[in-house]
């Protein structure tokens, strides 16, 4: 039997044993993938390493095309460049090894595995266009005829899924992903036409430098400096593409081709970005938009009810608070879309430290704690409105999140102490303690001075559902209201004696009403056999006075029919 008990419920491992001595096994694990290095897409290495592949990235794609484009600008500083081109080559080197360690999530999980990494990232795009960024196409550099053309390395321009990527990462990451998507389009915008403006300075030279009155004119003093070449060109690129501006009209066919190609993805890269734009700038207003139209909702409601003006005020004047604070009065509805154990950490990040303010849970079990901060409500009193008055029944606590109450006169007029952030009452009134001389009345009249956040714990619904599964909790719960009632003399220790004692008896009374309802169980059980059991018989007897009522037309003989004399009461038969 105990063998078999063994099976079915096996013995317990300590965790306490756990935590200081783990299996040999899993110490094994750990130790083998402590040892290997993996990347963990979510860290802040991959991040800070994402910012600087994307540095190398736009290096090589603002650059390449630039120093081809301006000899001056290659020539220059040549020396300059190929160091800067080798240092993003070994960043590109490098990133091939990040990649190969980079963790992947599997089921939710990170996967570790250093073959199922490697395996994973070979298999993947990003591989391919790894690989075609570092062919060496340096190596034309040694061909005369080339002249050190630095757009050969325009291969390391595969690697342009990192910026995506790392743009991604920070449109997430922000806490103003409308802003960044602007910046986004501006830096966009100022490539596509520096791009433009190097491929009309590229044509020129082609054709013939001040050859036409289209192409970029050389022949002036300043004409042949990098700064106004650049400038020029860029100017040129910025009125063609954006259709906003007078340019020199084209003259042979190649030109018209080249003006005809500009305007074609003037026309369809900037609507573009422009529509974008516009969906930004939306999405920005969008909140401040939900919100004008509640506004203007209660408006049209109050103007409907005749709501008096100063009433009218305040609702308006509440509204530009909370716009103002850029807070929100319903947070159940913004955290709606998040899973409970994410909605659970935020609660406990925000409130858990300000319900350990609260005396009477300051030395409350973690788990009740927990359970209590998740129940806490956002209440916003605007200026004099009362929080309680005097004599009102204690239904809730308020524990001041901002903002300042005054606990005043029956008048409104006297104000005898100021209670500030951090401050906490009610707490008594929402626990019933018994012998209490003010039961659950409030004592005290409290208004806000200024606009105040509150955050409420009920009594009903809140408080008790969570205390009925925490019993040792709730009896000390109970006794550091008690000893708080004493300090201020507030405790009728005799009713107090007396509801203990009661509630000491109260599992016996339990006992004795189960034992009550187990014998009206019994009874009841035995009057509906009783009552089947006559029923069965009942129509057992009818039936025999049917079949004789519909047997030969002669008239029964009496004797025959007295025979069937069933007696209704006892449910016998008389023969």
């Amino acid at each position: 039997m105990r063998r078999r008990e063994q099976q079915i419920n096996p013995p317990q491992s300590d965790s306490s044993v756990e935590k200081i001595a783990p299996p040999a096994h899993d110490t094994l694990l750990k130790d083998q993938n402590s040892k290997i290095w993996i990347v963990d897409p979510s860290k802040n290495f991959y991040y800070y390493w994402s910012a600087v592949i994307s540095l190398a990235v736009i290096y090589n794609f603002i650059l390449l095309i630039g120093r081809t484009a301006f000899l001056l600008l290659q020539n220059k500083l040549l020396v300059l460049w190929l160091i800067f081109d080798y240092l993003c080559d070994i960043c590109y080197i490098f990133d091939i090894v990040v990649q190969t360690r980079k963790g992947y999530l599997e089921q939710g999980l990170l996967v570790r595995d250093l073959k199922k990494l490697r395996l994973h990232y070979v298999k993947s795009r990003s591989f391919i266009l790894d690989v075609i960024s570092l062919i060496p196409t340096d190596l034309f550099y040694f061909v005369p005829s080339l002249h050190l053309i630095p757009f050969l390395r325009a291969n390391r321009l595969f690697r342009m899924y990192r910026v995506f990527e790392f743009s991604d990462k920070v449109e997430t990451q922000t806490n103003h992903p409308n802003i960044f998507r602007l910046v986004s389009l501006l830096i966009i915008i100022l490539i596509i036409i520096h791009w433009n403006a190097c491929f009309y300075f590229i044509m020129s030279r082609w054709i013939g430098y001040s050859s036409d009155g289209w192409v970029y004119n050389m022949t002036t003093t300043t004409g042949s400096t990098l700064q106004t070449q650049y400038l020029y060109c860029f100017f040129w690129s910025t009125l063609v593409l954006t259709n906003i501006g007078e340019v020199p009209s084209p003259e042979t066919d190649i030109e018209i081709l080249f003006v005809t190609a500009d305007f074609l993805v003037g026309v369809l890269i900037f609507a573009t970005i422009v529509g974008n734009v516009g969906s930004i700038i939306a999405s920005m207003n969008a909140v401040r938009a939900d919100f004008r139209q509640k506004v203007d909702q209660v408006k049209q409601y109050m103007e409907f009810r005749k709501v008096g003006k100063d009433l009218e005020k305040r609702v308006i004047t509440w509204f530009d608070y909370l716009w103002s604070q850029k807070q929100v009065s319903n947070e159940d509805y913004v955290l709606e879309s998040l899973p409970q154990k994410l909605r659970v950490e935020i609660a406990i990040y925000v409130h858990l430290a300000t319900l350990k303010r609260v005396p009477i849970f300051a030395n409350a079990e973690p788990g009740l704690l927990v359970e209590l901060v998740t129940r806490l409500k956002l209440q916003i009193y605007s200026p004099d409105d009362y929080v309680c008055k005097k004599g009102d029944i204690g239904k809730e606590m308020y524990i001041i999140k901002r903002g300042r109450l005054g606990v005043v006169s029956d008048d409104g007029k006297t104000v005898f102490v100021t209670l500030n952030e951090g401050s906490v009452f009610g707490e008594i009134a929402i626990l019933n303690i018994p012998g209490s001389k003010n039961g659950n009345r409030r004592t005290a009249n409290i208004r806000s001075v200024g606009y105040s956040d509150l955050f409420s714990l009920t009594k009903q619904g809140n408080l008790w559902e969570v205390l009925a599964e925490y019993p040792s909790a709730r009896d000390t719960l109970l006794e550091q209201g008690k000893a708080l009632l004493r300090k201020d003399n507030l405790l009728d220790e005799d009713a107090a004696q007396q509801a203990k004692q009661e509630e000491l008896q109260l599992p016996d009374k339990i006992s004795q009403l189960e034992i009550n309802i187990d014998n009206l169980e019994t009874r009841l059980a035995r009057l509906i056999g009783e009552y089947t059991a006559n029923s069965n018989t009942l129509g057992t007897r009818l039936d025999t006075v049917e079949k004789i009522a519909q047997g030969p037309k002669t008239r029964p003989r009496t004797d025959t029919l007295l025979s069937v004399n069933y007696d209704m009461n006892t449910g016998e038969d008389d023969v």
